[in-house]
């Protein structure tokens, strides 16, 4: 009896040792979750104001969206938005429609919050439908969360 439980502490540490913590390659996984704000003042206009295919971006470097992330990781970004006096995250892309009425006609549109990525930096993007850009964006802020 004693060589039987001997045997099974044996069998159950070697499974043990053989299961590595969570992650890659049995490391930690790595996570970094940061706040970025773009004031209003740092979209950068794209093509001449209220042309076709006008729109905004604004660049974020970030040193820790490493090759390894890019290639093999997970990235995530949030923009904070204000929803009847509560604060929200939303996943991006957004799209929201509007519309207002001028006279006796109605006047539609969507605006578009999108991104991407490469090693080092993020890219945001503001995509009005009507391409009626003589308004900067407002001050945004974004969360973003990197996973490996």
């Amino acid at each position: 009896m004693k060589k039987i439980l001997l045997l099974m502490m044996i069998a159950i540490g070697l499974f043990a040792s053989c299961m590595g913590p969570p992650g890659r390659d049995g490391a930690e996984p790595y996570w970094f979750i940061k706040t970025y704000t773009i004031n209003s003042n740092q979209w950068k206009l794209v093509n001449g104001v209220n042309e076709l295919n006008s729109f905004y971006q604004a660049e974020v470097r970030i040193p820790e969206l490493t090759k390894d992330i890019y290639e093999d990781g997970i990235v995530l970004c949030y923009m904070f938005q204000n929803v009847n006096g509560t604060e929200v995250q939303t996943l991006l892309p957004y799209v929201v429609p509007f519309g207002e009425e001028r006279g006796d006609s109605e006047y539609l549109w969507t605006e578009m919050f999108a991104w991407d990525f490469t090693p080092g930096s993020i890219m945001f993007y503001v995509n009005y439908s009507d391409f009626l850009t003589d308004n900067r964006p407002p001050t945004t802020s974004f969360r973003v969360v990197l996973n490996y």
